[in-house]
């Protein structure tokens, strides 16, 4: 959050003014009245006070007592420039402001005998090292606080350096010493675990058992705080662990699980989250596993005997895929393969109820998309031949005058044909 505009211009409307007083020391005083000086201190209108003791400065050079009262006012000025600063969390630049102060008060220019105390503001020059320790107090109280909360998050180092920074700020500042000291044996203690661990780790790594290594690093890390041999180990394991999930990944695609081969790639990046092998596996693996649950759906499809929606499902599976073209190439073919005998089937059926012309035109179809079906071509042949020899006969009896004849071509079509057209009533009439 920046300092507000308006603070600011407190430091520097002092830049401005100081260096004047300074030229001015060796004049001889006067004597003035300070009333407004005074009052406008006293009402807490610092910036106002210090334009009047330096308006006081250029009327009369010479007066030492309007250049005391201007020292005075900009050192009330500064402090109510840190008291602001500190109101709003800028304790570090408080504390600059009233470090400001305290040099400015001090100065050897300052005359603050008569002067300041005939002027009402010789309490001032008391009260920057006063400031400056509250300021510094509330600064180590905060860093204290910080240290708290991250020993109870358990990060010691944190914690310890927190600390460490409130005893620079005030080191007297109640239960920071006896803080410290737990830190130190707590971290003590932590380092021996850390030991412990990592030479179990070495163990378990001279074994062969990474995952167990893995663990055991991964406790030596945590107790020693990111210092020493354990993170250099705990990275190498796990580098070595991500290539071997790596190869199990890659043995698992190549076999066509691609499922638990997404998984093997997911884990090897929980150990090595830069793993390029793994990146690019999973990537891999993410549209192959997809693209396997859009074969299994259309093989559903096919199952469901709806042909129409299994080929667009497979034909869009086998668009996501690179691995597994030849698996929905397979389920194509089958679906072809059942399709055509349902159209057979039903080629059959037709064809066993004398619906000719319907098995004929299956038949057709079948034989558009195969050149050879079972005995559909067989079939086929047979069912014109006997289409053709039926129209022949029925035309031929039509024409035919005797009586006996006719009723022969009659009958041979009722035995190839029996629900050709009016066959029935002609054999009927005939008869009679």
């Amino acid at each position: 959050m920046p300092i507000p505009t308006r603070l600011r211009s407190l430091s520097s409307l002092l830049i401005l003014v100081w260096p004047g007083l300074l030229a001015c020391q060796s004049m001889t005083p006067e004597d003035h009245d300070s009333d407004e000086v005074h009052l406008l201190v006293a009402s807490g209108e610092y910036t106002a006070a210090v334009e009047a003791a330096q308006a006081r400065v250029s009327a009369d050079p010479n007066s030492a007592k309007a250049r005391d009262e201007h020292r005075l006012a900009s050192v009330a000025m500064l402090l109510d420039w840190g008291r602001q600063l500190s109101f709003l969390g800028y304790d570090e630049e408080a504390l600059e402001a009233f470090g400001q102060a305290r040099a400015l008060a001090q100065s050897p220019e300052f005359e603050a005998g008569s002067s300041a105390g005939e002027s009402g503001l010789a309490r001032i020059p008391n009260q920057p090292q006063q400031w400056i320790d509250k300021t510094r107090a509330k600064i180590a109280a905060d860093w204290m606080s910080r240290g708290e909360q991250l020993l109870v998050s358990g990060d010691l180092g944190e914690a310890s350096d927190a600390f460490g920074m409130a005893a620079e700020y005030d080191s007297s500042l109640p239960g920071l010493q006896a803080a410290g000291a737990s830190i130190e044996k707590r971290l003590e203690f932590h380092a021996d675990l850390a030991e412990v661990y990592y030479n179990e780790g070495i163990s378990q790594l001279r074994k062969g058992d990474l995952d167990v290594a893995r663990s055991r690093f991964s406790y030596a890390d945590k107790y020693s705080h990111g210092e020493g041999r354990a993170k250099e180990r705990l990275s190498e394991v796990k580098g070595e662990l991500a290539r071997r999930h790596v190869a199990l990944a890659e043995t698992l695609e190549s076999t066509g699980f691609f499922s638990a081969a997404r998984v093997e790639y997911l884990t090897a990046l929980d150990s090595d989250p830069g793993s390029a092998e793994a990146l690019v596996g999973l990537e891999r693996m993410h549209s192959e596993a997809k693209a396997f649950e859009t074969l299994k759906r259309g093989e559903m499809w096919v199952l469901r005997e709806d042909w129409e929606q299994a080929k667009e499902v497979l034909l869009a599976g086998r668009e996501q895929t690179q691995m597994q073209k030849e698996a929905f190439d397979q389920v194509l073919t089958q679906l072809e393969d059942a399709r055509i005998a349902e159209k057979y089937e039903l080629a059959l059926n037709l064809e066993h109820d004398f619906r000719f012309n319907g098995a004929i035109v299956q038949y057709e179809e079948i034989l558009d998309d195969r050149d050879f079906f079972l005995d559909s071509r067989a079939r086929l042949d047979t069912l014109r031949e006997k289409v053709e020899r039926v129209e022949t006969l029925y035309k031929a009896q039509g024409t035919e005058q005797d009586s006996q004849e006719r009723q022969r071509l009659l009958k041979e079509i009722e035995s190839l044909w029996p629900d050709y057209k009016d066959i029935q009533d002609l054999l009927e009439s005939s008869g009679s």
